[in-house]
C-alpha cells in the first residue's frame, strides 16, 4: 500500500507531481490551439517540439522532485502555506531548467511562450490542489490507523497525578494511562483517576485490565528492580524512572512516553523469525541486562548470536537451525537481520553485534557483579586478548583463557575441559570457536557446563586486537562485512558475495510462499 512509510508517501506525491504536469500541458496546448483550430499542425516536426517539450518538462520534474523533495517534511504533516510554497519552488526550478534546456538545443523560438507559461500557472495550481487532498487523506489514514498505547501507572498516590499529567501533557490521541496500581500501604484518595488497586493484587489486575505496558515509579531503584522481575510475569513491557537517569542512562534504553522519559525494559518477550530462526527483538543494552538479571534460569543453556551466513547455513541446514532454536536467545549479530525484523513489524529491533555485547558485559562486570571465562580461538589471540582486557578493564573477575587444539577432542580431553571450565565457577562462558563449529559445541555442552555459554566468533580477535574493526560509521551503515572483506577477501569473498545472494533469494522465495 501507497501510504504504508515516508518512502512510499513521496513514491506516490511524484506520481501526482508528474499527473499534474500532464494535465497542466493538455489544458496549456488546448487553450492555445483552440481558437485557431490547428489541430493537424501538432503533427508536424515544429509542433511536435511539445510532446518533446512534455517529456522534458516530466523528466525535470522528476530530477527536482529528489534534489528537493527529500528535505522536505512528510506531506501529512506540512500545512497549506508550506505545501503552496513548495509547489512554487518545484515549477520554478523546473521551468527555469525548461528554458535553458529549449535554448541550449535552439529550440526555444519554436515553443509557443503562452503554452509554456499557462502550464507553469496550471501546474502550480494542480499540482497544489493535488497535494492537498492527498496531504488531507494521510492525516486521516494516519488518524484511523494510530494505535493507543493503554498504559498502567505503579505509583505512589501521591505522585500519581503529577505522572499522568506529565505524560498527557504531550501524548495527545496515542498514549492513554488505563489506571494506577497504588502501594498497599497508601490510603490516598485520587479524585479523577482511575485506582485499579494495591501492588499486592498487582498480578491478578494485571491479567484483566486493558493495558500494552507498565510504568513504575517507585522513587527506589533496588524495589524497583525486584518489582520489574515480578512484573516479568505479565509478559507486558516495564518503563521506569530512576535517580540516576541523565547521568548514567544507556540511549539504547531510553523511551519517551509523553513529556517524561523512562528507561524501558522488553522483557525480551517478542521473537521476530527470519528464514525460521526466532530472533530475539532488543537491543545491546536490553541483552545485557536480561543476561544479568536473568543468570540463575540461564545456567547450563547457550546463547547463538547469528549473522547472514549462519542464518543461510540454518535455512539449508535442519540440524544446525534446531540447535539454533534451541538457544536460550538467538540475537541478531548482523544488520540485514536486524533490518527484516524492523521490515516485519518490529521497528526497535536492533541489531547485537558478538563484539559489542562482549563490550558492553565487559563494563557491566566492572562492579564484580559478573565472572568470565574465555574458551576458544589461537593462542596467540588469547594471549593478547588477555594482556588487552586487564588493561582496559582493571578489576574485570576473570576466572580463566583457554585456547583448545584445532582438532576434535577426545573424551577425557573434553571432560577435563569442562571440568576446568566449572571449578572456574564463571558466570559467563564465551565461546570463540567459529561458526557453526562453536554452537554444535554448546549445544552439546548444555547441561554440563555450569555458566551461560555465548558463542561470539570472532569476537575474541576484536579485542585482542588481532582484527580490526570498522569504524562506527560504517557499523551504522551495515557495512561492517565489506569492511571486513578488504580485510580478509581470500576467505571471506565467497562466503559474502554466494551467502548474501542465498539470503537474499531465500527471503524471496519465503515472502513469496507467506503470500
Amino acid at each position: 500500500m501507497v501510504f504504508e512509510n515516508k518512502q512510499s508517501q513521496r513514491s506516490f506525491l511524484l506520481i501526482l507531481d508528474v499527473a499534474s504536469t500532464v494535465i497542466s500541458f493538455l489544458l496549456a496546448v488546448v487553450i492555445r490551439f483552440y481558437d485557431s483550430g490547428d489541430w493537424d499542425n501538432i503533427r508536424t516536426w515544429n509542433n511536435g517540439l511539445y510532446f518533446m517539450l512534455l517529456e522534458l518538462v516530466i523528466a525535470i520534474e522528476v530530477a527536482v522532485f529528489f534534489v528537493n523533495e527529500t528535505r522536505h517534511r512528510s506531506i501529512s504533516v506540512q500545512n497549506p502555506f508550506e505545501k503552496l510554497v513548495n509547489v512554487i519552488k518545484n515549477q520554478i526550478l523546473v521551468m527555469g531548467c525548461l528554458l535553458v534546456l529549449l535554448y541550449m538545443i535552439r529550440q526555444g523560438l519554436w515553443a509557443s511562450r503562452a503554452v509554456v507559461g499557462m502550464m507553469f500557472i496550471f501546474n502550480v495550481l494542480i499540482d497544489f490542489i493535488l497535494r492537498f487532498c492527498y496531504g488531507r487523506f494521510l492525516c486521516g489514514v494516519i488518524a484511523a490507523n494510530t494505535y493507543v498505547s493503554h498504559y498502567v501507572l505503579i505509583s505512589k498516590a501521591s505522585d500519581a497525578k503529577r505522572i499522568i499529567t506529565q505524560i498527557g501533557l504531550h501524548s495527545g490521541k496515542e498514549t492513554e494511562i488505563s489506571g494506577v496500581i497504588v502501594l498497599d500501604d497508601d490510603a490516598q484518595e485520587l479524585p479523577g483517576i482511575n485506582v485499579l488497586g494495591r501492588l499486592s493484587e498487582a498480578e491478578g489486575i494485571l491479567k484483566r485490565v486493558k493495558a500494552d505496558e507498565i510504568i513504575v515509579n517507585l522513587h527506589d531503584n533496588r524495589c524497583t528492580a525486584e518489582l520489574i522481575r515480578k512484573l516479568e510475569l505479565s509478559k507486558m513491557p516495564v518503563n521506569w524512572i530512576s535517580e540516576f537517569m541523565g547521568r548514567d542512562s544507556d540511549q539504547m534504553m531510553i523511551k519517551r512516553i509523553g513529556g517524561r522519559s523512562f528507561y524501558h525494559w522488553s522483557g525480551m518477550f517478542k521473537c521476530a523469525p527470519v528464514l525460521g530462526i526466532n530472533y530475539s527483538v532488543t537491543n545491546i543494552a536490553e541483552a545485557v541486562l536480561f543476561i544479568r538479571t536473568h543468570l540463575d534460569e540461564l545456567r547450563g543453556k547457550y546463547i547463538c548470536l547469528s549473522n547472514v551466513h549462519t542464518t543461510v547455513m540454518a535455512n539449508e541446514n535442519k540440524e544446525y537451525l534446531e540447535i539454533q532454536n534451541g538457544a536460550a536467545l538467538t540475537l541478531p549479530d548482523g544488520a540485514p537481520i536486524a533490518k527484516v525484523q524492523r521490515e516485519n513489524g518490529f521497528p526497535q529491533a536492533k541489531r547485537v553485534a558478538g563484539p559489542d555485547l562482549m563490550q558492553k558485559c565487559f563494563e557491566s562486570a566492572l562492579d564484580g557483579g559478573l565472572s568470565m571465562y574465555f574458551y576458544g580461538s589461537s593462542e596467540n589471540t588469547i594471549e593478547k586478548l588477555k594482556k588487552n582486557l586487564i588493561n582496559k578493564y582493571p578489576g574485570i573477575d576473570i576466572r580463566g583463557f583457554e585456547s583448545p587444539p584445532f582438532r576434535e577432542l577426545t573424551k577425557e580431553e573434553d571432560e577435563a575441559a569442562v571440568k576446568r571450565i566449572n571449578d572456574s565457577g564463571a558466570d559467563i562462558v564465551w565461546i570463540g570457536l567459529g561458526a557453526p563449529k562453536q554452537e554444535k559445541w554448546m549445544a552439546e555442552h548444555q547441561g554440563k557446563i555450569k555458566g551461560v555459554m555465548i558463542g561470539v566468533g570472532a569476537g575474541f580477535d576484536f579485542h585482542a586486537g588481532t582484527i580490526k574493526r570498522a569504524p562506527e560509521w560504517v557499523q551504522h551503515i551495515g557495512m561492517e562485512w565489506f569492511f571486513r572483506l578488504f580485510q580478509d577477501p581470500r576467505r571471506l569473498i565467497r562466503r559474502y558475495f554466494i551467502t548474501n545472494v542465498k539470503f537474499m533469494w531465500y527471503l524471496l522465495i519465503h515472502r513469496f510462499k507467506k503470500n
